[in-house]
């Protein structure tokens, strides 16, 4: 009878459940290189600007803590880091459930193995959930270099797959980006990628389309990894061309 009991009451206990943790205050704390920071990343679609909307519920906190020509090494010691520390600590004071997106590799491949952004990664998101946060470990955006058979130019796989491999070790929430962003730009093919560049030459910075683009990309793959539960506003026209590798601009 109790087990009966227990049985029927399941049901509702995991949906209510559910409902408190998708309608619990959330906020996001973006960490990263140039390819999330202001002014040429996709950080500026994801938390929004004057002159783009955001992808997230009006009045979710969005702290774009990224900055360009960062390393995992460089960007403790110089000071960022603690930067993004003291963002997440004000959002966890709130009771606000952070999540934190950490993303890396531009600048680390320029410099050092694979291995080495590893180690720092690693101490990133031991420290990210000790604030009481939940650590993100995003792949980084594919830079648009093509051969001449259109398929992407990509030095970036081995710093990919690090984070893939930490994110695996330290079972945190991954979203492959990188594999994602190659095979969309692919899809689209060079003329349609280089559209989105912030100039005409540079095929690693975002301008306002290529920001609203891969946004909703980061955006897409946050609601395929925590089913739904964000405060992300939904866009099915752009979803759909990204997921059938169709250029929206």
């Amino acid at each position: 009878m109790l087990l009966h009991l227990l049985l029927t009451l399941l049901p509702i206990f995991s949906s209510t459940m559910s409902s408190i943790q998708a309608d619990a205050p959330s906020s996001f704390v973006l960490i990263g290189d140039s390819t999330t920071a202001v002014d040429g990343g996709w950080g500026d679609g994801f938390c929004g600007t004057p002159a783009i909307a955001s992808v997230l519920k009006t009045g979710t906190p969005c702290n774009n803590t990224a900055r360009s020509g960062a390393t995992t090494g460089s960007f403790v010691a110089d000071g960022s880091w603690n930067i993004s520390i003291d963002a997440i600590k004000r959002e966890t004071a709130k009771g606000r459930k952070t999540y934190v997106t950490l993303q890396f590799g531009h600048n680390d491949q320029k410099i050092a193995p694979p291995e080495s952004m590893g180690a720092n990664l690693t101490v990133m998101v031991q420290e990210v959930r000790g604030l009481g946060a939940v650590p993100i470990l995003v792949t980084s955006l594919t830079r648009r270099n093509f051969h001449s058979d259109g398929s992407i130019d990509d030095i970036l796989g081995p710093w990919a797959d690090e984070t893939i491999l930490i994110s695996q070790q330290q079972r945190t929430h991954l979203l492959d980006l990188h594999a994602v962003s190659i095979k969309y730009c692919e899809a689209i093919g060079p003329e349609a990628s280089h559209r989105l560049n912030l100039s005409p030459s540079d095929n690693t910075h975002l301008n306002i389309d290529g920001a609203i683009v891969f946004a909703r990309m980061v955006a897409d793959l946050m609601n395929s990894s925590f089913r739904g539960i964000l405060p992300i506003v939904p866009d099915p026209e752009l979803s759909r061309n990204i997921s059938l590798g169709l250029p929206s601009f």
